[in-house]
């Protein structure tokens, strides 16, 4: 899928990957924000602003995800 297509999915509500990227990343545009939000499930999960690279703008890999596999956490709760 080209960017262009890609925004038009995000403005839709889907979130979306690349496919040179690990499998634990995704982007995502929320209602009522003015950017994009670029989340990483693991290793440690964070998610903050993205701005897209040349790269990722002319880039014709990208995908929908259509689950979001929730975060691992890096440490396991202690008893």
């Amino acid at each position: 899928m080209l960017f262009a297509e890609a925004l038009k999915a995000l403005h839709e509500g889907e979130y979306l990957a690349r496919e040179i990227w690990t499998g634990a990343e995704y982007i995502v545009h929320m209602p009522g924000m003015q950017y994009l939000w670029k989340i990483l499930t693991q290793p440690n999960p964070n998610a903050g602003n993205w701005v897209p690279l040349v790269e990722d703008m002319i880039a014709e890999d990208w995908k929908i995800i259509q689950q979001v596999q929730p975060a691992t956490p890096a440490v396991a709760p202690s008893a």
